[in-house]
């Protein structure tokens, strides 16, 4: 039996630009919500038994900065489309990568500098 991963936490700076970005980029929902007084959290995900991703705006708390880490999300829509879609809602946005053995690709940087990935169906 395999331990299944729960969910990923990021502490971040502003939390209605990440949910906006993971919801309308990822396609991940609102699962919960809440504020526990201290400031707010939220997990997303595609569904209740999905690997979620925890968001958490606490003021005065060290925010997220990673080098070397890339969250990969397979797309559900042509990659030129999504990636349009990224440009007009003004993200960081890479060329289209097509290298094998990798599946075709480009990358996004998140409201916090992450690098989120976005690869084709293989």
């Amino acid at each position: 039996e395999h331990m299944k991963l729960n969910y990923i936490t990021i502490m971040v700076r502003d939390i209605e630009k990440s949910i906006t970005f993971y919801q309308e980029l990822v396609g991940l929902k609102i699962i919960r919500r809440f504020n526990p007084g201290a400031g707010e959290i939220a997990f997303l995900s595609h569904g209740e038994s999905d690997t979620m991703l925890e968001v958490i705006q606490i003021d005065g708390t060290e925010k997220v900065s990673t080098k070397g880490m890339v969250f990969s999300f397979e797309a559900n829509e042509q990659l030129e489309i999504l990636r349009d879609k990224a440009i007009k809602q003004g993200y960081s946005v890479s060329e289209v990568i097509d290298r094998k053995p990798k599946p075709k690709h480009f990358r996004v940087i998140d409201p916090d500098g992450l690098t989120i990935e976005f690869s084709e169906k293989e």
